[in-house]
């Protein structure tokens, strides 16, 4: 279905309620992963976090800042997860690689292009890159949206097929989340996109800076450079599969022809 994508994984994902980090699920998301990329699908990885690991693994002192805690749990919690990560793509005996990006790699001609080849190179070497912000050194000025436009710009880099956003949701909904008869709408075709921003609520989660409007702002972007969306459920069982296998499930944004 697809040859090259980016598969965003929220915190809201991996994340217990408590904001810490649930390895069990992200053992199992790794698990697809490696099948997709088993299969000849190149895939990057765009994940969130490296917050909540850290906050399970250190206490940070009263008094400290929201921006100090921020800092100091992305520090110790990015080598952990990334440990994580390295460890359940190994039992499928495969690399990956991280990286940590901040807007100046967008912003800069030469960053961008050290980023994109290096990226290239892992994927020519079949080396899953595994893509976060550098929380440690960013600050508010230089400081993505949330991961979705982190995935967003990395998928235009890379001239990918498709974009998989991985939330706590089933996708976009029509209708209140909390409205049992409300349905999650399939598919968005390009041309009436606009006629579906009103279905997107502001909600967001607790530990996470995005919600359903980035994603859409996000999505809606891309379709419009030729990439196709899906937003679906990351704890779903086996939902990776699923979209790759083209079934009906989250919520598919139809792009314009490249």
């Amino acid at each position: 279905m697809y040859r090259k994508i980016v598969i965003k994984i929220g915190t809201g994902v991996i994340s217990r309620k408590d904001g810490k980090l649930d390895s069990r699920v992200l053992k199992l998301l790794v698990d697809q992963c490696a099948q997709l990329r088993k299969s000849g699908i190149q895939t990057v990885i765009v994940t969130s976090g490296a917050v909540g690991t850290g906050r399970g693994l250190i206490t940070i002192e009263d008094g400290a800042t929201s921006v100090i805690k921020k800092q100091v749990y992305a520090a110790v919690g990015q080598v952990k997860l990334m440990s994580m990560y390295a460890k359940y793509f190994a039992k499928h005996g495969i690399f990956c690689a991280q990286i940590l990006a901040t807007k100046e790699d967008f912003r800069d001609k030469e960053h961008y292009q050290n980023m994109k080849n290096c990226m290239e190179n892992l994927m020519r070497d079949n080396v899953v890159p595994i893509v976060n912000e550098n929380d440690a050194v960013a600050v508010a000025e230089l400081m993505f949206t949330d991961n979705d436009e982190l995935a967003g710009l990395i998928a235009t880099q890379l001239n990918v097929d498709a974009v998989i956003i991985l939330t706590s949701v089933d996708g976009v909904i029509a209708g209140k989340p909390t409205d049992r008869n409300a349905r999650v709408i399939s598919e968005i075709p390009f041309a009436d996109i606009s006629s579906f921003e009103k279905y997107v609520m502001p909600d967001k989660s607790e530990f996470s800076r995005g919600g359903m409007l980035t994603k859409f702002k996000v999505a809606k972007e891309l379709a419009e450079k030729g990439i196709t969306t899906h937003i679906a459920n990351g704890l779903t069982s086996g939902i990776l599969s699923d979209i790759l296998a083209g079934k009906s499930v989250g919520t598919k944004f139809l792009p314009k022809d490249k």
